[in-house]
């Protein structure tokens, strides 16, 4: 997908450059003196015909790595050229198709190494591009500026394009909060970034991610999402609104307030469904009692990421968790995959993943379907925290889901005696 910055054309300095560099033909000799004046002839700003020979196939070279190298060429040859200013002119034109080249693209892997180094090259070199002495005698100061702000916002845009394709989600955050420093209605931009805060995981930050969501869907005008992004950009927002507050209320009050700046008011946010719980019973000790199996989650979840992890870890793989006593763990689903869940216990952007043994299927399963699951721990991850558990049988280990949940018919084979899962260390 491509946001709407990949369609500019620069036609001032396109304009400009092509202007400079064809005007002149490299002059015939001059006449030889004779006896009466002669008008003055206009001067080369070509040193030889070998410079005009170099600036020329620059300007008709359409392939931009062809074009640097060509423009590098006569820079070598011809540093105090008299069209330095319109050869730097040219390099930052060719800088920027290199990076536009990987905006919106995956793949291949060098494309978005070359388009990351054009576009970094870019940024860091726009006060020699667009210095003063570079400026195109055709154009005001006005459009200059304006120039070089269109270049600044779309290599901060790819940028932050290729870092979210290499699942590098700070830089993606750090680069498109710069897009929409230059660009407040960057709808496409406002959803990347908050799609991004969400992958990290850090659910004290889910209300700025929820901000920004918003955001994109409450932009008008030229920038504004189409109509096919909006409808699932507009249903996702209100499947992670609810995954954390806990049903949709204040929505659209977030939209009213998106809509008032780019990033979210210093201080803004929204409660989660655990810190509303907590404020309705006034202490975790009552919250606690209320929700056994939220509070053995905790319990078990800062035990592995406490320095005493990896020890605890060696007890509890292998137990069916929670115990008898508690029952089961309330969850709702946040991805659905081919053979595993990921879920909510605590964290609305999943805690959980359930294995099981057969297809899921993901055509009767959707994000933000609420269930209750006892499973047998597998594996976990510390940061960001996942743990893994496998579920055998998910007619005795899970409800809430559907019939047609699994495309085939669950393992028939016997389990194991389930070890009962010991009770948790506490922190020193």
């Amino acid at each position: 997908m491509h946001h709407s910055l990949a369609k500019l054309t620069l036609g001032l300095v396109a304009a400009a450059t092509t202007a400079t560099t064809g005007a002149w033909a490299y002059p015939s000799p001059a006449p030889e003196p004779s006896p009466e004046p002669q008008a003055a002839q206009q001067e080369s700003p070509y040193k030889d015909q070998g410079e005009y020979d170099l600036a020329t196939a620059a300007g008709k070279e359409t392939d931009a790595q062809k074009k640097l190298d060509k423009l590098k060429e006569w820079e070598q040859k011809y540093p105090d050229s008299k069209l330095k200013s319109t050869r730097t002119v040219m390099q930052a034109q060719a800088y920027l198709g290199l990076a536009m080249a990987a905006y919106g693209k995956t793949t291949p892997p060098e494309l978005l190494d070359s388009g990351q180094k054009a576009a970094q090259t870019i940024v860091d070199n726009l006060d020699n591009y667009f210095s003063p002495s570079a400026k195109p005698a055709g154009a005001t100061d006005e459009q200059w500026a304006a120039a070089r702000h269109t270049f600044e916002l779309q290599a901060h845009s790819v940028l932050g394009w290729v870092a979210m394709a290499r699942k590098e989600a700070p830089k993606a955050e750090e680069e498109f909060k710069k897009v929409l420093a230059l660009d407040p209605n960057a709808a496409q931009v406002s959803y990347w970034l908050g799609s991004v805060i969400i992958s990290q995981k850090n659910v004290a930050r889910y209300s700025e991610a929820l901000y920004d969501i918003a955001r994109s869907l409450v932009v008008t005008g030229a920038e504004a999402l189409p109509p096919a992004a909006a409808g699932p950009y507009g249903d996702y927002l209100k499947r992670a609104y609810v995954g954390y507050h806990g049903d949709d209320s204040g929505l659209e009050d977030l939209k009213k307030l998106a809509a008032g700046s780019a990033l979210p008011p210093a201080g803004f946010h929204v409660d989660s469904v655990a810190e509303l719980e907590t404020k309705k019973f006034g202490d975790i000790e009552a919250f606690n009692k209320a929700h056994p199996d939220v509070a053995l989650w905790r319990q078990i979840r800062d035990t592995l990421k406490s320095d005493q992890g990896d020890t605890y870890f060696g007890t509890v793989k292998g137990s069916q968790i929670p115990p008898p006593e508690v029952g089961f763990f309330k969850a709702k689903v946040v991805t659905v995959n081919d053979k595993d869940l990921v879920v909510n216990v605590d964290n609305a952007g999943g805690d959980a993943t359930l294995k099981f043994e057969k297809a899921v299927n993901a055509k009767a399963i959707n994000p933000g379907d609420a269930l209750e699951f006892k499973a047998v721990v597998d594996s976990f991850v510390k940061e960001p925290y996942m743990l893994t558990l496998t579920i055998d049988d998910p007619k005795e280990s899970i409800k809430g889901l559907p019939d047609n949940a699994f495309s085939a018919a669950p393992s028939t084979k016997k389990a194991g005696p389930k070890k009962v899962a010991p009770k948790t260390v506490k922190k020193k």
